[in-house]
């Protein structure tokens, strides 16, 4: 019986030790553009338009951003300065990347609308895609003067 007491009640600990180091690993939220690995070249624009004073309409394309699995790039479409659509034109492969991926990318592209910008937040599991798909985003953004 004491045996059985010690082995529940060490295993409780355990249990509980490692709930404890997941809570304190977890933190805050981290922003997707502060990935250190993702460098890319300048946005292209690609048929936007913009008169002085106004808002930007048209399709930007991001830089291209290298991640330890591949390039990820996308293209912003803005209407009157409001972000309306993301599409992914390069995105990472490899392992379970196609995986990942699939899971990832509806989220942020989600997150991405919502917040209007490429201030999102990385998606658990998908940090490479996150931030270069964040970088990117806010690449296009910039060319079209967001």
């Amino acid at each position: 019986m004491q045996k059985t007491l010690l082995a529940l009640l060490s295993t409780t600990v355990g249990i509980a030790a490692l709930i404890g180091l997941k809570a304190q690993s977890a933190g805050a939220p981290r922003s997707a553009l502060a990935g250190p690995w993702a460098t890319g070249s300048s946005a292209a624009p690609t048929g936007g338009t913009r008169a002085p004073g106004s808002a930007a309409t048209g399709r930007y394309t991001g830089a291209a951003q290298a991640t330890p699995y591949g390039t990820v790039q996308v293209r912003a479409v803005l209407v009157k300065g409001k972000l309306t659509d993301v599409t992914v034109l390069q995105q990472t492969y490899g392992g379970r990347s196609s995986q990942i991926d699939s899971y990832a990318l509806p989220i942020l592209k989600s997150e991405a609308l919502k917040a209007q910008s490429g201030r999102i937040d990385v998606v658990s599991g998908a940090t490479y895609t996150s931030d270069g798909y964040a970088r990117s985003l806010q690449a296009a953004l910039d060319t079209a003067g967001r």
